[in-house]
């Protein structure tokens, strides 16, 4: 880095820095002639590329003076790094040192790693020129390591390092927001408070996502000042604590006691209370002034992400239920707990948080929902990471989330789910919680809701005329001696909210009939009856936007009557039968236009229809609204192809949502 002592030939009023374009390629090639030594010089390409990379800043330094166009003076290269900034380079036009153009330039990419959440800016130094260290040394850089032989033999370099501190407060960029800074400075001394219209209105922070803002406004109502800085920061894609979603989810008691319930091992005590005893606990950050209930705190913070609350629950045969949840002010909290409150906020400034990198430009963010632990999962490792790099192909910044991560839902623009879906378990409430945040979702919450509720499906597919099964509900009350004589025999038993066939039994005498319907009453007030049809194989067609996507026919499990045998599921290969995939313009045309017809019944997601072919006729067993996508299996037609038009229909999808409004029920 080049910084002569020479005599300027110009003068200017002011400067600016922006980011550079191809045409100030010849700009750049200059400076680096001018200002370093030809074996330290970058090549024309290097240069292209490092002004069109979107991991590298390139900028140029123009002067100003009155009534003239802005004159190019200088320019930098900086890489972006996860965490911190490095100075690649930075240099002067001759003509145009001595002017503090040099200064402003480094003082603007010191900001913008503060104002951008950056930790930490480096760069390296020629040791032999001392001059040029002391001079880095004025801006906070400080010398961390010797280089020996760095840019050639017997060249040197020192490395030194400079900790940005941006107005976030804490080098994990976090911003305290409050309404009035001003008025919290005697109770909260020495910590660093933003106020809410500066949050609100100042563009260091609009500009970047790396910010995680703790909301502590006196009010999270609807159309508050905390409501509205909660909201845009879901919209920057700063994580935000309490997100609007997480403040209407503690406020309602059925939603507030389903998390709970997300808790019920971790939260129960070993030594049970007393039936109907209360416990009320003031949670602040993750602390409480109870030392013996802290690990209960900090897991109840950790589920319920609000900052400061007090949560009343009762002891019930089935474990804590919760009563109420009353939202603190942080100045009701300094008068009352003022060093609890001191050492939580230091605590949570200090906390490590990761942002994820992207060294690319990707057009939306998709979040895919997997749990590696899943024994059956719709997808095998190898298929998600085909969806991994299909969605990046088409324009997606990928991350696979699991349930752990639910309140993270309005960092991404999609969710596709490809864990097994079902109304009482997190993948329907995720699903639910992506819809009414804006995010584009597969599954839908409306086809993972209908799909399975086989009482549902069962009634839609017979109003619409659609060939299955005959079928009966049979209840506790009717399903007397008498009457089970009239039914054919072997019949299917089906719960009415089943998944991937578990829940499903097949009985072939009267006994077996009583017996397995007594079981089944213990959980269900309605119990699906259907004939077996007898088949060798059953057809899965898959189709998304209403269009035949894949098909495959699933032969019957090794000596049993299903796909997968469940009675035996550590069986190995036995487990489940053999698939044969199909090219989707060999299907017989009966098959598929029953299966669109049923498909279509539900919406126009990624569904897949099981069908069996009884002579010639379509037969529709049921519509599955997460159907397995496994490599080497479902995508032996299309191979990677299958991957990318799933995940061009996600993209489609968010690009038309732009356009439309949505209806949230």
């Amino acid at each position: 880095m080049s910084l002569a002592c020479e005599t300027p030939a110009v003068s200017f009023t002011s400067s600016s820095v922006r980011p550079a374009t191809l045409d100030d390629l010849p700009l750049f090639e200059a400076c680096e002639r001018t200002g370093f030594n030809e074996n330290r010089r970058s090549s024309r390409a290097s240069l292209r590329r490092s002004i069109t990379s979107p991991s590298q800043l390139a900028l140029v330094i123009e002067g100003k003076a009155k009534r003239r166009k802005p004159v190019p003076a200088g320019c930098a290269v900086v890489f972006q790094y996860k965490r911190s900034l490095r100075v690649y380079s930075l240099a002067i036009l001759r003509e145009f040192r001595m002017l503090g153009l040099g200064e402003a330039l480094v003082r603007h990419i010191v900001e913008f790693a503060a104002s951008h959440g950056y930790e930490r800016v480096s760069l390296e130094a020629d040791m032999n020129n001392p001059k040029l260290v002391n001079w880095y040394r004025k801006f906070g850089f400080e010398p961390v390591r010797s280089l020996s032989d760095y840019y050639g033999p017997g060249e040197p370099a020192v490395r030194m390092v400079l900790s940005p501190t941006g107005r976030q407060g804490s080098p994990e960029s976090v911003v305290i927001v409050v309404e009035e800074p001003g008025r919290m400075r005697d109770c909260c001394p020495g910590v660093q408070f933003c106020s809410a219209t500066d949050y609100l209105v100042d563009t260091n922070y609009a500009d970047s996502n790396r910010f995680h803002v703790l909301n502590l406004c006196s009010s999270y109502k609807t159309h508050s000042m905390g409501y509205y800085v909660s909201l845009l920061a879901s919209a920057r894609n700063h994580r935000v604590t309490p997100s609007v979603m997480t403040v209407k989810d503690v406020t309602t008691p059925l939603v507030a006691q389903s998390l709970l319930d997300e808790l019920k091992d971790a939260i129960n005590p070993k030594q049970l209370p007393d039936k109907g005893e209360i416990l009320e606990l003031t949670i602040i950050l993750g602390r409480t002034p109870d030392p013996c209930r802290a690990e209960l705190a900090r897991k109840l913070f950790s589920l319920f992400a609000i900052p400061f609350f007090t949560i009343t629950m009762e002891w019930r045969e089935e474990g804590w239920k919760f009563r109420k949840v009353k939202l603190l002010h942080l100045r009701q909290v300094a008068n009352k707990h003022p060093a609890l409150l001191r050492s939580a906020l230091d605590a949570f400034c200090l906390k490590k948080r990761y942002n994820r990198p992207k060294l690319k430009s990707y057009q939306y963010d998709l979040a895919i929902l997997a749990d590696a632990a899943e024994p059956t999962p719709p997808s095998n490792a190898m298929a998600l990471e085909k969806f991994r790099k299909a969605a990046e192909r088409v324009g997606f910044f990928v991350e696979f989330i699991t349930k752990a991560d639910h309140r993270r839902i309005c960092e991404f623009d999609a969710l596709f789910i490809r864990e097994t879906t079902a109304m009482d378990n997190h993948t329907y409430a995720m699903s639910r919680h992506a819809y009414t945040e804006g995010l584009v979702v597969v599954d839908d919450p409306w086809s993972i809701m209908l799909c399975s509720n086989k009482v549902y499906l069962q009634e839609r597919l017979a109003h619409a005329g659609v060939t299955q099964p005959r079928g009966w509900h049979l209840t506790h009350k009717e399903c007397k001696p008498s009457f089970l004589r009239t039914l054919p025999l072997p019949l299917v038993l089906k719960l009415p909210e089943s998944s991937f066939s578990l829940g499903v039994f097949r009985v072939s005498t009267m006994e077996e009939l009583t017996e397995k319907l007594a079981e089944m009453f213990r959980h269900t007030d309605l119990v699906i009856a259907q004939e077996f049809l007898v088949s060798a194989y059953d057809w899965r067609v898959g189709l998304l936007d209403n269009k035949p996507l894949f098909a495959c026919k699933y032969f019957m499990a090794n000596n049993h009557w299903q796909i997968y045998n469940w009675q035996e599921p550590e069986q190995g290969d036995d487990f489940s039968g053999r698939s044969e995939a199909v090219p989707v313009d060999q299907v017989p045309s009966h098959i598929l236009k029953a299966a669109v017809q049923a498909s279509s019944l539900i919406g126009n997601g990624l569904y897949g229809v099981d069908l069996k072919d009884m002579g010639g006729k379509a037969c529709v067993i049921e519509v599955n609204d997460n159907p397995n996508v496994d490599a080497g299996i479902e995508d032996i037609i299309l191979g990677d192809e299958l991957y990318e038009r799933i995940m061009r229909s996600i993209y489609n999808r968010i690009e038309a949502e732009r356009h439309q409004v949505r209806y949230i029920y």
